[in-house]
This record gives C-alpha cells, structure tokens and sequence, in this order.
C-alpha cells in the first residue's frame, strides 16, 4: 500500500505538470519544441518513475528513484535556460524552482526510507 508521502509527490509532480503545460504551448515555435517538449518529456519520465518506485520492490525502487533525481536535475537546468532566453519571467522561474525543489526533498526523503 502506498504511504501518504508516496501519494503527496506523485501529486505535487502531476500538479506541476498541469500548472507549466499550458505555459509550453506558449513558447515561441522553436524554443517550444527545442526546449519545452525535453522539459515535457523529462517532467513526465519523472512522473512515470515515481509510480514505479510506488509498486516496486525496494531495489528497484532507489533505482527509480535515483533516476528521477537525475531527471530533476535535468528539468532544474532547463528551467534556467528559459529564465537566460527570457521565455520566463523571474517571479515564474522562482515559483516553478520551488516547485521541483519541494519536488526534489520528497524524493530524497522517499530514497532515504527505503535505504535503511
């Protein structure tokens, strides 16, 4: 069964998800597909690995969950591309980097419990 702080991340990533897609469709043509379809793809691999790890064994599980850390990383970076290409305002780069930093501790904690 899964516990509440499984649940907690899986909904903050599908809540960031539905708040920065309709912000994509925005983009200018090339830096939407150049750079808004890899942050959709990694936000969204992030995701699918999170559910993973929810009906994982615990090996496979850090596995996952190691793997969305990347991936975070990964959408961290892009996200700054958008804020130097003046795509995002400042105020919209710090609320997105907040979200994926919540995003983040969730999961090194979720990583933490099934180390032990």
């Amino acid at each position: 069964m899964a516990t509440a702080k499984e649940l907690s991340v899986i909904q903050k990533m599908t809540d960031y998800i539905d708040w920065v897609s309709p912000l994509i469709n925005r983009f200018p043509r090339d830096k939407k597909f150049a750079i808004g379809d890899r942050l959709l793809n990694k936000l969204y691999s992030v995701l699918e690995l999170l559910i993973k790890s929810k009906y994982s064994n615990k090996m496979d599980k850090r596995q996952f969950l190691h793997q969305a850390n990347i991936d975070l990383e990964i959408i961290r970076v892009l996200q700054r591309f958008l804020i130097k290409q003046e795509i995002w305002s400042l105020n919209r780069h710090k609320y997105a980097a907040k979200n994926i930093n919540e995003i983040g501790k969730e999961i090194g904690n979720w990583y933490q419990m099934v180390s032990k």
